[in-house]
Formats: C-alpha cells, structure tokens, sequence
C-alpha cells in the first residue's frame, strides 16, 4: 500500500469545490475470464467530468470520483490488491498519470492496497484515434508485470477493452473495474481473449 496517496487528500480537502455528480448506476458484464464493472455509461455530464478530470488536470474531482467508487464498490475493494492501467514514463506516485489522484479517493474509501503490477515500455498512440483491431496492435507487448499480482485493474474508461484483454495476458486480474463504459456490444471480442 502506497499511503504517499495522502498527498491528493490534503490538497483536495484545500481546494475542493462542488460538482454535480450524478448518483453511480453500478454495472457488470463478464468478459472472458474476468468480470468488468462500471458506475456510469460514458455519456452526457459523465463524459463531461471525465474529461475535465483527465484533461483539464482537475485532481480534485479525480480524487472525489475515487471515492466515490471507493464507496460504490467497497464489497469487490476492502481488502483487496488493486493496480492501475500505467502510462509511458510515469513517476509513481505523484507525476505523469491522472489516475493517481482517483486511485488516492479509490484507495480512502474501498480500504484496498494499491499497487503498480505493470509497466508501460514504449509510447503508443492515443487509443481513441484508432480501429478496434488497430488498437490492439497499438497495445501489443506494450506492457510487462511488474511481479505483483493485482486481484482489481482499475481505469477512468473502457471502450472496446483492448487495454484490458492486453493486460489480462500479461498478468490476470478477476476485475476491471472503470469508472465509465461506453455501451458497445463487445461479447464475441471477449469470447476470443
């Protein structure tokens, strides 16, 4: 466990301000060998606050929709080892990824230990510019575990779940666990992973 992640909780608490956030929808869909669940479809206000979390650099909404999910999944969290999907050339804990501060808020209320178990080796294209089937050549070998072994991977948005069924093969999980999912029907994809 990684209690740095305090760090996001007393600047949260310094400067938070109200969101409109809607209450979860909680969601699961099974995919393979591992189960995916998610509180919201990425739609509307959702996908609004989603992207002036990741893009906009508001830590402080990432570290309130943590917990938020904290809450909202703490019977699949409490107790659990949980990793995170890395970005190229992140500086654990503070630096280079914007799911740091959600895993802060994740980690505070789902009483769960999180923990780096992959390595992102090389830079790769933004996911959401490419194909289906592009985006998993994209992901090919783009990752290594790292020796941990996460029972939880967690990431802001599953869209086709390339990234999912990549780390699936380089180190299993049971859940991937996402904020929000965009509702594709991806049933014969994952009858494949």
């Amino acid at each position: 466990m990684f209690p740095v992640f305090s760090w996001y909780a007393d600047y949260v608490d310094e400067v938070s301000k109200p969101w409109v956030i809607p209450d979860p929808d909680p969601r699961e869909v099974t995919f393979g060998k591992y189960t995916v669940h998610y509180a919201y479809s990425y739609y509307g206000q959702v996908k609004s606050l989603v992207k002036q979390w990741k893009f906009q650099g508001d830590h402080a909404l990432g570290f309130r929709l943590g917990e938020l999910m904290g809450i909202t999944y703490n019977h699949l969290l409490c107790g659990k080892v949980v990793s995170y999907v890395p970005r190229y050339g992140e500086s654990y804990p503070y630096f280079g990824n914007h799911l740091f501060s959600f895993l802060a808020g994740l980690q505070k209320t789902g009483n769960c230990a999180v923990v780096p178990a992959y390595v992102k080796t090389r830079a790769t294209m933004p996911q959401k510019t490419l194909s289906r089937s592009a985006r998993m050549v994209n992901l090919h070998d783009a990752f290594v575990p790292t020796g941990t072994c996460a029972d939880i991977v967690v990431d802001d948005v599953m869209t086709t779940g390339a990234t999912s069924r990549v780390l699936y093969k380089c180190s299993p999980f049971k859940v991937w666990l996402v904020l929000a999912r965009v509702e594709l029907d991806l049933s014969s994809d994952f009858r494949k992973a």
